[in-house]
Parts: C-alpha cells; sequence; structure tokens
C-alpha cells in the first residue's frame, strides 16, 4: 500500500489517497477541510525570498540601519497555533543580518517576527519585540562577528598538534546488505527512510548462541520531538517547534560527507522522498552506516594466577544527521554484539538567537552569549515510538522501583540495616500505562513476553529500558505549548497497537488546536488493556538546555538517549563468543615494543 498526502494551495484542501500496488489501483480518497499538513522545505524556501522582497519587512529593516536586503536573512517557523487568525497557513520568520554571505547570522538578530501566509505568500502581520528592561525602545542589532569556520579563524589560529588517526578494516566491514535488509554480529533488521520520521528500523531480530532467530522489535521510530521556549513575551512565546510533525526529519536530512560526518569504512544509502510538485527528490548518501570500538566488552582478570581475559566491543551504528534552521541533531541507531540496541541523538549547530538592547539583561529567560546576543532557555524533548515483539507479538511491560527495605535497623529482616529489593508491577490498561520516570525510586521499565518464562530466573523474558535523560515538560498544563505537546508531560505511555497512530501529538499537529489534544491525549482516553496483548511504548527523553557562553558560536554536542538491554531474555552473555581482544592493529607509544598481549599474565 502506498499513502499519498497531497495539498490544494487554493482551496486548503488535504487529500489523503491510498494506492493498492498489487492492484494498481486507489482504494481510498479522503478530502480534509481545516488541518494543515508538514510544511515542505520549498514553501520554507520560497517564504524567505518573499520575506526579504516584502515592504513592510525592508521598511523594518531601514528603521535598524539595514539598507542592503542582500544583508537580511529569515528563518521560517512554524507558529504553533495562533490565538486569532484562523484557517491560515502560516509562518514566523525569525530575521537575522550577514556581513558576509557565509557569516555566522545568528551573532546578529533583529527584533521583530513578521507572520507569514504560506497559500497567499504575503506578509500579514509584524510584531516588534518589547524591551523589557531598557530605556531603549529598539535595540542595535549587534556588529561583532562570532565565527566558526575555518577559514573566517585562520590557519594561524587552528591547532598543530594533532596527529592523523586512522580507522582502518583492511578485511573490509563485517556487515552485509541486501536490498534494505542488514545482517551484523546475529542482528538482522530492515532500514526505511521517509518524510516525516527519517530513518526507521523495522524487523529487529537477533540469532541467540542456539542459532534461534529471537524477535525484539517490530519497529523504532523518533515519531516526534517538540523544543519549547521560556521566554513568555511576543513574540517569542510563540516558539515551539515540532521538528518531526512541522518540518519531517526526513526533508531535514543532510547528505553526509565521507571522513567529517562518518569515519572509518562506510557504507551509504541515498534518501527517496517527493518534491513540492510530487517528483522524486534524492538526497544522495542520507543514511551512514559502519562499524565503531567502543572499548571493553567484559574484562576478568583471576588475581590469583594473574591470567587475564577480555573482549573489545564493537557496534554497528546507522545514522542521518538533521539541520532544523539553526540546530543540527545526530540521530544515532546502536546495536551491539551482546544484544544491547541504543539509540541516541547529539544535538548541535547554533543557538537560536534573539537580540538585546545594550543595556538589557537576558535573564531570567535566557543566557547573554555575546554582547546584545541574547540566547534563550528551552527544552529539547524527544518521543522515541517502540512498537516491541520480544519473543513474539503478546508483549507486557513491567515498571520496577527499587527499595530500601521498610523494616528497621534490627529487624530480623533487615538486622544491620542493608536491605533493598526491587518491587515491580505490570500494566494492565492504558491509564496504569501512563507513568513518569523516578530517580529517587531508581525506577526502570521492562518490557516482557508473559507466555515466555525463563528457566533460570523464573521470570518472562524481557528488554529492561534505561532511560538516564528524562527531564520533564516545563511549560504549564493550560499552556499552548502543553496541551500541543501533551505526549511529553509523561516518560512513558503505553498503548495498545493500532495502525494509525502513529504520531503522538498527531497526525496533523501543524497549527493544532490545543484544546484537541491530539495524538496520545485522544487515543488514551478510553482506557483499553496493554497487558499480553500487541502493545506500543512512547518514550520520552530529551533536555532542557539553560545555554552557556561556551555553546556560541557553534555548540558542542549535547547528548541524550535511551537503551534496550536484555534482561533474562538469553541463557548467559550472549557475547561470550566474541574472540580475545587482539593487540596487532594496536602499537604502544611508550611501552617496550615486546609488551604482553592483553589476554596473556600481569604482574599483580
Amino acid at each position: 500500500m502506498l499513502f499519498s498526502i497531497s495539498f490544494i494551495i487554493s482551496s486548503g484542501l488535504v487529500h489523503e489517497i491510498v494506492v493498492s500496488l498489487t492492484q494498481n489501483k486507489i482504494t481510498k480518497w479522503i478530502k480534509k477541510q481545516g488541518v494543515q499538513p508538514t510544511l515542505h522545505t520549498g514553501e520554507m524556501l520560497e517564504a524567505e525570498e518573499i520575506l526579504i522582497k516584502d515592504e513592510r519587512v525592508i521598511a523594518e529593516c531601514r528603521k535598524l540601519g539595514i539598507t542592503d536586503m542582500s544583508q537580511v536573512f529569515v528563518d521560517p517557523w512554524g507558529v504553533g497555533y495562533h490565538e486569532s487568525i484562523k484557517g491560515k497557513r502560516l509562518m514566523q520568520a525569525l530575521i537575522y543580518m550577514r556581513t558576509s554571505p557565509d557569516d555566522n547570522q545568528y551573532a546578529h538578530p533583529l527584533d521583530f517576527n513578521p507572520l507569514y501566509d504560506v497559500n497567499e505568500k504575503k506578509v500579514v502581520d509584524i510584531i516588534v519585540a518589547k524591551r523589557r528592561n531598557s530605556k531603549f525602545e529598539r535595540p542595535t542589532i549587534p556588529l561583532e562577528n562570532h565565527h566558526f569556520l575555518p577559514e573566517h579563524l585562520g590557519e594561524d589560529n587552528l591547532r598543530k598538534d594533532l596527529k592523523p588517526l586512522q580507522i582502518i578494516q583492511p578485511e573490509g566491514v563485517s556487515f552485509t546488505i541486501r536490498g534494505q535488509q542488514l545482517d551484523w554480529q546475529k542482528w538482522n533488521m530492515h532500514l526505511s527512510f521517509n518524510y516525516r520520521e527519517g530513518l526507521v528500523i523495522n524487523n529487529v531480530n537477533y540469532r541467540d548462541m542456539d542459532g534461534t532467530l529471537r524477535p525484539m522489535f517490530y519497529r523504532v521510530s523518533l515519531a516526534e520531538m517538540v523544543v519549547p521556549y521560556a521566554n513568555p513575551y511576543k513574540p517569542y512565546n510563540h516558539k515551539m517547534a515540532f521538528d518531526v510533525g512541522e518540518y519531517g526529519l526526513g526533508n531535514l536530512t543532510n547528505s553526509l560527507e565521507l571522513g567529517c560526518d562518518c569515519v572509518g569504512s562506510i557504507y551509504y544509502m541515498d534518501g527517496v522522498l517527493s518534491d513540492m510538485k510530487g517528483e522524486p527528490w534524492i538526497i544522495p548518501k542520507a543514511i551512514c552506516i559502519h562499524e565503531e570500538d567502543t572499548g571493553l566488552l567484559f574484562k576478568h582478570t583471576d588475581y590469583r594466577t594473574g591470567k587475564a581475559h577480555s573482549a573489545r566491543s564493537r557496534r554497528l551504528v546507522i545514522s542521518h544527521i538533521v539541520t532544523a534552521a539553526n540546530y543540527d541533531y545526530g540521530l544515532y541507531y546502536y546495536f551491539y554484539q551482546d544484544g544491547t540496541f541504543q539509540y541516541e541523538v547529539k544535538a548541535t549547530g547554533e543557538l537560536n538567537t534573539s537580540v538585546l538592547a545594550v543595556d538589557e539583561d537576558a535573564a531570567p529567560y535566557g543566557t547573554t552569549v555575546a554582547p546584545q546576543v541574547d540566547a534563550q532557555h528551552h527544552q529539547h524533548l524527544f518521543s522515541m515510538r517502540i512498537d516491541p515483539m520480544v519473543d513474539g507479538r503478546d508483549n507486557s511491560v513491567a515498571e520496577t522501583d527499587v527499595l530500601p527495605s521498610p523494616h528497621p535497623v534490627g529487624h530480623p529482616d533487615n538486622m544491620i540495616g542493608n536491605a533493598f529489593s526491587p518491587h515491580s508491577k505490570i500494566f494492565n490498561t492504558t491509564e496504569e500505562g501512563q507513568t513518569n520516570a523516578s530517580l529517587e525510586n531508581h525506577r526502570t521499565w521492562k518490557i516482557i513476553n508473559e507466555n515466555k518464562i525463563h528457566p533460570y530466573a523464573k521470570q518472562p523474558v524481557g528488554l529492561k529500558l534505561h532511560t538516564p535523560n528524562t527531564p520533564p515538560l516545563l511549560a504549564k498544563p493550560g499552556s499552548i505549548a502543553y496541551e500541543r505537546a501533551r505526549f511529553a508531560s509523561k516518560t512513558l505511555w503505553v498503548t495498545p497497537y493500532h495502525p494509525d497512530q502513529l504520531f503522538p501529538g498527531g497526525f496533523y499537529c501543524y497549527q493544532s488546536e490545543p484544546s484537541d489534544n491530539l495524538g496520545l491525549p485522544q487515543w488514551t482516553k478510553q482506557v483499553k488493556n496493554v497487558r499480553n496483548t500487541d502493545i506500543v511504548l512512547w518514550l520520552t527523553f530529551g533536555i532542557t538546555h539553560i545555554p552557556r557562553v561556551e555553546d556560541f558560536p557553534i555548540m558542542p554536542v549535547e547528548m541524550c538517549g535511551w537503551s534496550a538491554k536484555a534482561a533474562n531474555f538469553f541463557i548467559g552473555n550472549p557475547g561470550i563468543d566474541l574472540p580475545a581482544g587482539d593487540k596487532k592493529s594496536s602499537k604502544s607509544a611508550y611501552a617496550p615494543a615486546d609488551a604482553k598481549s592483553c589476554c596473556g599474565k600481569t604482574n599483580l
């Protein structure tokens, strides 16, 4: 089946069309009024061209001393939700200046945001930000450059003491690819790519030591994210980007560069999308696949005999990188040799900035990262859609808190006060399956198959979720950001599988009405069973970003993510059959050339 969305600008109608590829015909055609599909990058580029030619925008730039509009650049953003303008496809425009074609525009923010009608291709309003704690009505434009490109920094200012580091695989890679199917180190999976989620991993299996192919996941994807900003004043209080649903991660995906974005022996896959006319649009080298050494997988030294045994850990990396205006996100799926799966986001790029008057303070809603440059506080909250298949279709979720013994010191069951134990409960309903992280209780979740009991542990086989980055949504209930992004109000939701439920903020989240509570709040209104059935987990993780001066002019990566580790799933360590570490590819910089193997004897 092929699902297509067509947007007719003249009527504002959205057409949902389902085509049967086997029957070679349209099987469903639905017309929808009053919804807005995902923005296309073509619409955003067109908006910038029109905005810098608009007389009202030109007039505001002249007030700030800009007469050459070739210096003006526009970042088109979704408007979130507009309280008074209804029925129009809107963008808000964040305006910057450049002193040269490849200057860092975020060092030169302007103080006004045009509101743009995408369909009518015109400016409908201009909002000038009011000064909060300044004697000036309008700020001057900060003109000091803050470069990060090497050609601007100058060759003489770059480090000279960095020696080459080469990553080589003289016998080639350890993975094989057949079309969209990938096999590596007992893992087997299918890869796909679409305009909205970008990279999607399907049908994930791991081959056990006895040769049995053990299913783990049916489908895993980054289904939504929200970036709500903290500044409560216009126009900044409408900065709440839904980068998946409003723009599409696939649409924003980079074409990757060998040796820069990915290092080593690399296999690339192209991304194939459609342009605004429905024609094929190919992103070359959209997906990067390679292997990485990640240090030790395990080691033990027998202190009596001095004999040591260790094995290196290698992981398969499948990734793509997206650029959402100022921010860049590296999105990484990791597969380890011991059956562990990990997802990681590396947030980098540039801070979204606003201008300050010379006497103005960014606090309490931002950080002054350079003179007159305000980087506003914000969050990056990601929602992962995890469709498990742990040893079969029917799964459950168990929540475990590790708590100290309720018995006082001196009690027969806690004589010296050291006792603690895990306390678990299995979610029965969608109501129970809405829950939050609890650091104080060491809370974890396990995806389990109650129909498969481990022979040793006498517990259901399962995968344990490790979630170290789980900040709460800080926007208040009742706010536009909170009500549109209710999925981020819980760390975990568990729902029964439904083929149409793919996006936790709703399919048509662009300019969604806050009171509609699209997505997960709608799906969980009716209490449904989630125990020992086909389920989906929606996991929220992310970053609360209080910008630092060191994040400017370009931000070192900030990492967050989650992992799934086998928990009473295998009979033992599934990586135990790895060969011992090999020292042939390494050499000591200072130790004698005849230094012993890592698996020889040691002197303790």
